[in-house]
């Protein structure tokens, strides 16, 4: 575990803000990379809050949250091992994590941003969206991050 997603676990907090539609109107070359956040920077917010959005944005279009994957197929990305056609991955990504980011942590060189996984029979499992420090390369990391201090914490 990298000492920045260690930070980011141990940071867990609640909350976040809504997430904006990309623009219908971006270059082609920019819609080619489903790894890029295509979200317009409020350049009032911090870099945090800015890759939180891009993060809650992927993982909703990617299928991981109760609402549907987009229609736009340039913005789906396969997780390593996934395969199958992409209804089958979408079925069984559904619901799989919370809409809203538990807590976002940002370096020079990269975001984490964690979310809390819903169908885990381990309590207090997390999952990370990492991404390059200017919002490309948004990938969802392989396997679960375990709180194990979390139930310690739950009335």
């Amino acid at each position: 575990m990298t000492p920045l997603l260690a930070l980011a676990i141990a940071g867990v907090a609640c909350g976040g803000t809504k997430s904006v539609d990309p623009p219908t109107h971006a270059a082609a070359w920019l819609r080619a990379d489903p790894q890029r956040c295509l979200l317009v920077r409020d350049l009032s917010e911090n870099m945090e809050a800015m890759a939180r959005r891009c993060a809650e944005q992927f993982v909703r279009q990617n299928g991981y949250t109760l609402a549907p994957a987009t229609d736009d197929s340039t913005r789906w990305v396969l997780e390593v091992g996934e395969l199958g056609g992409w209804a089958r991955v979408f079925a069984l990504r559904e619901g799989t994590l919370d809409e809203q980011a538990s807590t976002t942590q940002c370096s020079v060189r990269q975001c984490v941003v964690i979310f809390r996984m819903r169908r885990q029979t381990i309590a207090c499992a997390f999952r990370a969206v990492t991404m390059t420090q200017v919002f490309t390369r948004i990938r969802l990391e392989p396997g679960a991050v375990q709180d194990i201090r979390c139930t310690d914490r739950q009335a």
